[in-house]
């Protein structure tokens, strides 16, 4: 019985050994404010972490479950939004680290879901998210927020809409156009929105 609980506590410590450096690594590339070295900190922690954490990317920007983290649109606000929450599941998860069998359960759970209504409740989720992030943004007059989250109503109307790609693209152009003028703090959400719908098709 000692042996066994010996083992489990040296597993704990292995990953802690593991997971810090890069938890110190997130902060240090955040406090230098390089995007160049914040994107290849993001690509190293999506690498390492996004295939054994259960929902890594959850909540972050330009992340599709199917497809992973569309880098395209991805700006400095973003990526900084992403490894903050990148550092905080990594602490979380070596307080939490599930040993052994008492992983298998969780995943279970959130994995035995099918893709097609995976896709449909991101892109939901997101909708959600972003409307909320319009409404958060200091630098918006009350109109421009409301013109804006009048945008989002439309892609979301668009995105249930049954008509094919090229229809759909057709719509969405002139609101992509749009928030292409508002600057990359209101594009990056909204972008990253239309092309979750474009892979969701």
């Amino acid at each position: 019985m000692m042996d066994t609980n010996m083992h489990s506590i040296k597993d704990k410590e292995d990953v802690s050994k593991i997971i810090k450096p890069d938890i110190i690594a997130i902060a240090q590339v955040i406090n230098s404010g390089d995007e160049d070295k914040m994107k290849e900190v993001h690509k190293q922690m999506d690498g390492r972490y996004t295939t054994n954490i259960p929902n890594f990317g959850k909540s972050m920007y330009n992340y599709s479950e199917d497809y992973g983290f569309n880098y395209n649109y991805m700006g400095k606000k973003a990526l900084i939004h992403n490894l903050r929450i990148m550092k905080g599941r990594l602490e979380g998860y070596i307080y939490n680290f599930p040993i052994a069998q008492a992983s298998v359960p969780y995943q279970d759970i959130h994995l035995n879901v099918p893709v097609t209504n995976t896709n449909k409740i991101n892109i939901s989720l997101s909708f959600k998210d972003v409307r909320q992030q319009i409404e958060d943004m200091p630098g918006l007059t009350e109109k421009e927020t409301s013109k804006l989250k009048d945008k989002i109503n439309e892609l979301e109307k668009i995105n249930s809409e049954r008509i094919s790609r090229k229809k759909k693209w057709e719509k969405i152009k002139p609101i992509a156009s749009f928030v292409l003028d508002k600057g990359v703090d209101v594009a990056v959400p909204i972008l990253s929105l239309i092309v979750q719908m474009k892979l969701g098709l």
